[in-house]
């Protein structure tokens, strides 16, 4: 929740990165963004198709600043390193090169898309788990397209309980998805605060924002489902 960039500019962003007039787009689009974060703003959009879409636009400069501020870590940890011998242990570098990676990744919505729609294939018959649907012909490394999503925020908790959905059944079938992505798929959305889930009817979950995914490799996954075994048989 950060202060948008201005409704022009998002068009400007929108019709450079996907090469076309946002009146050949959109059937409507709406300037005033619905959602503003550190990294993106989202807006509401109306396709030709007569679908109306959320339209995640990256921040204009935003590439830069993150580089400039991590170049300003890494410089940062090299000197803790050659300065003390009880923090090179911890090895604050690797910890930088590694948010580095992920924040590469966050700033291509090309991969948050594929992420998106394999998330969405390994949940295709959980009935209490959903995934928006990506438009790919108006998704681009700056710009990701999905379908609305009609439901509540987690945040939102009483609006929830008005709305007579149940926010125990929601938790119990948010740690039941978690868990089946993380150990039978080993693909699981590791970014699940509460304003990227929306509570829908029947009490099921639709995740958005799909920039920080983890994966789990088969040996690991055995191992945490052995640790959960034996917390829930006490052993």
């Amino acid at each position: 929740e950060v202060p948008p960039f201005p409704g022009a500019e998002a068009k400007k962003i929108i019709e450079k990165s996907l090469g076309a007039p946002i009146k050949d787009l959109f059937k409507d689009f709406d300037k005033e963004p619905i959602a503003a974060a550190s990294i993106a703003q989202v807006h509401i959009a109306t396709s030709y198709e007569g679908k109306k879409v959320a339209v995640k636009v990256l921040r204009p400069g935003i590439a830069k600043a993150f580089s400039r501020d991590l170049d300003a870590f890494l410089w940062l940890a090299s000197m803790i390193e050659l300065f003390s011998s009880e923090a090179r242990r911890l090895r604050p570098s690797k910890m930088v090169e590694t948010i580095t990676d992920v924040i590469a990744l966050e700033l291509d919505l090309r991969i948050e898309a594929a992420a998106a729609a394999e998330l969405k294939q390994n949940t295709r018959l959980n009935p209490h788990y959903d995934v928006p649907e990506v438009d790919w012909d108006r998704t681009s490394r700056q710009v990701l397209t999905t379908n609305w999503v009609d439901g509540i925020s987690f945040k939102a908790r009483d609006d929830i309980i008005k709305a007579g959905l149940d926010p125990v059944k929601l938790a119990e079938n948010l740690v039941q998805s978690f868990l089946s992505q993380a150990l039978n798929d080993g693909y699981f959305h590791a970014d699940l605060h509460q304003g990227n889930l929306f509570a829908c009817d029947d009490n099921k979950i639709t995740a958005i924002d799909f920039g920080i995914m983890g994966r789990i490799d088969l040996k690991t996954r055995r191992a945490l489902a052995d640790i959960l075994y034996g917390c829930a048989t006490q052993d």
